[in-house]
């Protein structure tokens, strides 16, 4: 299995996941199924951001379905030496959407935008309040979920406009009440800024960026303008397909993560080029 790890203690994770992986294959095995597996998979999120103030709900509801993961087909396309494909397609199997549910955030119906896709804005989102997510799908299924706002909070480093050396960007924020992990993203403004950026997951209020985030994948330094946002989560939020088939998620009658975030406005600042 391939892939580029980030974060800290991300190898353990990638061997860790592997050997679910192949627990998971045999135990599929086991049954004699040759026609596959399948489950019900729902990703919901209720976020309000703060600045521009938007209160949203988005679920996505699916239903995943295995095939023989020991098909001669699967293992020879499209490319065995791809380690794009095992990097991004570990399981050969597909998502259906589910269509026509009914789902509830709280007491506040979320609409159908197309199948499978559901969304309502301008909710009113309370901070420190418990909300409880329900969906009833067409044949029968019930999902429930609940998951708390985190409460306000700011970003006070960087300062907005702050130039600074590679080495040294740091990010601090205040504390939210409720919060169970903080977000940290860093991004160039410009699109066309070949800089890598970096993603991470924390407890604390405060990190260190790592300077490969400003450089592109030869490890040259890609000054410029740059954004970083933090965002607050309680419950679960946004795995990947093959974690939520693992490890299941935070809800009742269906793998899948229901999560309430808060997300204060980023903050811009400059990186210059260390003087020689």
């Amino acid at each position: 299995m391939s892939g580029k790890v980030r974060t800290d203690g991300g190898l353990v994770r990638v061997f860790c996941r592997g050997a679910a992986l192949a627990a998971f294959l045999f135990v599929l095995a086991g049954t004699g199924c040759e026609d596959g597996w399948e489950t019900l998979l729902v990703t919901a999120q209720v976020t309000r951001t703060l600045g521009v103030p938007s209160n949203t709900a988005s679920v996505l509801v699916g239903k995943v379905s295995i095939v023989n993961v020991f098909s001669d087909d699967w293992l020879e396309t499209p490319d065995p030496g791809d380690s794009t494909f095992w990097q991004h397609d570990p399981l050969p199997g597909r998502v259906t959407p589910v269509g026509g549910a009914m789902v509830h955030v709280g007491n506040r119906a979320v609409g159908q935008r197309v199948p499978g896709v559901y969304f309502q804005a301008a909710l009113d989102l309370e901070f420190k309040q418990r909300y409880e997510l329900s969906i009833e799908t067409p044949d029968g299924k019930n999902v429930t979920g609940q998951a708390w706002l985190p409460d306000s909070f700011a970003v006070v480093e960087p300062g907005q406009g702050a130039s600074l050396h590679p080495d040294s960007v740091r990010v601090t924020w205040t504390r939210s009440d409720s919060a169970r992990t903080y977000l940290v993203g860093v991004a160039p403004v410009d699109t066309l800024n070949p800089a890598q950026g970096w993603a991470d997951g924390r407890s604390d209020t405060t990190c260190l960026v790592p300077r490969a985030a400003f450089e592109d994948t030869l490890g040259n330094l890609a000054p410029g303008a740059f954004y970083v946002t933090v965002t607050a989560v309680n419950g679960g939020w946004k795995k990947s397909t093959l974690d939520l088939i693992l490890a299941g998620g935070n809800l009742s009658g269906a793998a899948g993560t229901f999560g309430c975030a808060v997300m204060p406005p980023p903050a811009f600042f400059e990186v210059r080029t260390p003087a020689p």
